[in-house]
């Protein structure tokens, strides 16, 4: 059991709420820092990419194959293997009843027709999952206080520094007044009065907007061309999709 406070790191490993094909697994430390497992990475530091400040780790994932697509796969390879015995055979034999031209065209337009739909199937098959160091160390170190507290604040302001005793579940009230005595936030209050410049990006979005961004994330599209789209920040459209924002609006049946 971690106490808070202390130096020592301890690591959990990573549960998904889905199912993947991918050999590997990943777990996440106290001293905010996650790691992966496969056949050529034994426990490699992922430092993953950085969005508006924040470490976050995107991951291509799998699902499985369904049976009735695995059976044509199945079938489809082993009509290739068949062609490749006949064409060998053939050769070996000097026989030439029917054109080994013939059966090799035969051979490569069905490992065309694998190529095609192994694409296709590897790309409906695709998860693109990310997720935020910060908040996956909190939910699973951290306690979280009642179920209003759903976004997690780092004390010292520092996005970067994501070790446990750092992190703070927070009310949406609790971080705004929080982030009001970020140093980053009022240098820019600050700079805000002498500029005259609008800023319009990140204005507030309309609901219907809303419902339309979740349709877009249920179909699993990509949440910057998202962002691009309604001129707001990746960061939004995440929080959109965790329920931190908006989780009053949803998609009309």
């Amino acid at each position: 059991m971690f106490v808070r406070g202390t130096s020592e790191e301890i690591w959990k490993p990573v549960k998904f709420a889905f199912e993947f094909t991918n050999d590997c697994r990943f777990e996440v430390s106290n001293l905010g820092r996650v790691r992966s497992f496969n056949k050529v990475a034994d426990g490699r530091i992922l430092n993953g990419s950085i969005t508006e400040g924040y470490r976050v780790i995107r991951l291509k994932l799998y699902k499985p194959r369904d049976p009735d697509t695995q059976l044509s796969f199945d079938q489809l390879k082993e009509e290739i293997s068949k062609l490749y015995k006949k064409r060998r055979e053939k050769i070996n034999n000097n026989d030439y009843s029917e054109s080994i031209e013939r059966v090799t065209k035969r051979l490569e337009m069905k490992k065309a027709s694998l190529s095609k739909k192994l694409k296709k199937d590897l790309k409906s098959r695709t998860i693109n999952h990310h997720f935020l160091i910060h908040r996956l160390v909190a939910t699973y170190f951290l306690p979280k206080p009642k179920a209003g507290h759903t976004i997690v604040g780092h004390l010292d302001f520092d996005k970067m520094n994501n070790k446990l005793t750092n992190l703070k579940w927070m009310t949406t009230e609790e971080n705004v007044i929080h982030q009001s005595k970020n140093p980053s936030v009022i240098a820019e209050k600050k700079w805000r009065k002498y500029t005259q410049k609008p800023r319009t990006k990140g204005a507030k979005l309309t609901s219907t907007q809303v419902i339309h961004i979740k349709k877009q994330l249920k179909r699993e599209r990509p949440m910057k061309q998202i962002a691009k789209q309604f001129d707001i920040s990746e960061m939004q459209v995440w929080r959109i999709k965790s329920g931190e924002n908006w989780s009053r609006v949803t998609i009309p049946e």
